[in-house]
């Protein structure tokens, strides 16, 4: 009747929304972001972030040289990024410059709030999720963390709560 259940304990429960998502991906045996993308093309993606990629990744020595020295097109395919001509999801999240036209809600929105319910300011980060990331980070250190500052010297040093690489992990 279009309706899918699943038992838990003596009950029976009704699978809805991202729940059944999950299910009928995990029975085909896909992830959400191997899903693959209609109508987007390697044109489409972005050349600079696809360059940024590769400049971490040499930095990281994630990747053999070898592999980032090749075309976007072959990249994409040693990334697992495409399946037959068409690219996954996470090839647009991470490549497109504008994955929102796809995955709607794929940016950061982040906001700094007094209390519960009194919210002083808010900003998003928008594009690849590189962009997104990069920004965010740059805007929490900037707007939202509130460093100690000490002196050595003449030099000023600002001490923040959290450490730069803990909140990247995070993100």
């Amino acid at each position: 009747k279009g309706e899918y259940h699943y038992r838990s304990g003596s009950t029976k429960q009704e699978l809805k929304g991202a729940a059944l998502d999950r299910f009928l991906l995990r029975k085909q045996g896909r992830h959400w972001d191997g899903v693959p993308v209609p109508h987007v093309q390697l044109g489409d993606l972005d050349g600079q972030v696809l360059a940024y990629f590769r400049k971490q990744a040499n930095r990281s020595k994630r990747l053999p040289a070898e592999i980032l020295a090749e075309a976007d097109d072959a990249l994409i395919d040693k990334l697992h990024l495409r399946e037959g001509e068409l690219f996954k999801r996470a090839a647009v999240l991470l490549f497109h410059p504008d994955p929102e036209c796809f995955v709607t809600g794929a940016y950061v929105k982040m906001g700094y709030f007094e209390s519960n319910a009194d919210l002083v300011y808010q900003d998003e980060a928008h594009g690849p999720l590189f962009v997104q990331v990069n920004k965010t980070l740059d805007l929490l250190l900037s707007k939202y963390m509130r460093a100690m500052i000490s002196y050595e010297g003449v030099q000023r040093v600002e001490t923040y709560p959290l450490p730069e690489a803990a909140l990247r992990e995070a993100l």
